[in-house]
Order: C-alpha cells, then structure tokens, then sequence
C-alpha cells in the first residue's frame, strides 16, 4: 500500500513540474518564429524562410500579397540596409494544431546614408503544427497610420 502511495506522489511531482499552464514555451517559440522569420526575410535568405514556414505560405501586406520567394524579390530591389524588429502585445491562442496570433512590430531600418525612425505594424499570424514543429502558415501586415 505504501509503495502505492509513494508511486502516485512521484507521478503527480513529475507530471506537475511538466506542466505549462500558461503555454508559455509555446508562446516563445511563436514569437521567436516571428522574429526568425522577419531577419531571414531581412537577410534575403529564401532557405530559413522555408524552413520556418509552411510550403502555402502567404503574406498579405499593404495590398499586397507576396510567398517566399516573391517577399525576396521585393526585399532585394531595396538598397543595403539594416533593420531592427520589435513585437509588442502578442496575444496567441493555441487549438491543437494550430495557433493565432495578433501583434504589433516597430521597425528600424537603417541604410550607408540614414536611419528612418521607427515604423509600426499591426500584424496577425496564424501557425501550423507539422511534425512536432510549428510552421508560420500566414501573416497579415498593416502599416500604423
């Protein structure tokens, strides 16, 4: 009976320190595939775009509506630059196999000759879980008037 007792305690202590109620790692590895994204989107490097994205992706942005390899293209007409990403208030629900977000981004780009301030986004974001790894499945991207 004691070996009962002290095999339940054990399990509960386990099970106990597993757990994540407010899905807290979840919520950081959405906001670093976000972050991920955005800087391989930056960097124009089409291969991490894809590693963290699914094979539809879509990207609707100022009526626009790009995948990978077209975001590429419009980022590579850009002259060299340097950016900087900020994601504030994200608020991400989780189904099963699916997750949602809502956010909004500040970003700094800096080129050779000047730095425009900070300009703010409104973005929401859906995920696919593939294989045991979430995948950005779409992102839709407002600029803040």
């Amino acid at each position: 009976m004691k070996i009962r007792f002290f095999l339940l305690f054990l399990l509960t202590g386990t099970l106990s320190c597993q757990s994540d109620p407010d899905n807290q790692g979840k919520r950081e590895e959405i906001k670093s595939i976000l972050a991920d994204y955005f800087n391989a989107m930056a960097k124009k490097d089409l291969p991490k775009m894809k590693e963290l994205t699914t094979p539809d992706f879509v990207l609707y942005e100022g009526g626009d509506i790009y995948n990978n390899e077209s975001a590429v293209r419009a980022v590579e007409k850009i002259s060299q630059f340097t950016v900087q990403f900020k994601f504030d208030s994200l608020n991400i629900r989780f189904g099963k196999a699916d997750a949602s977000t809502y956010y909004s981004r500040e970003t700094t780009f800096t080129s050779s000759d000047s730095t425009y301030s900070p300009v703010k986004f409104l973005e929401s974001a859906t995920f696919e879980k593939q294989n045991g790894k979430w995948k950005l499945r779409f992102i839709h991207s407002s600029q803040c008037r």
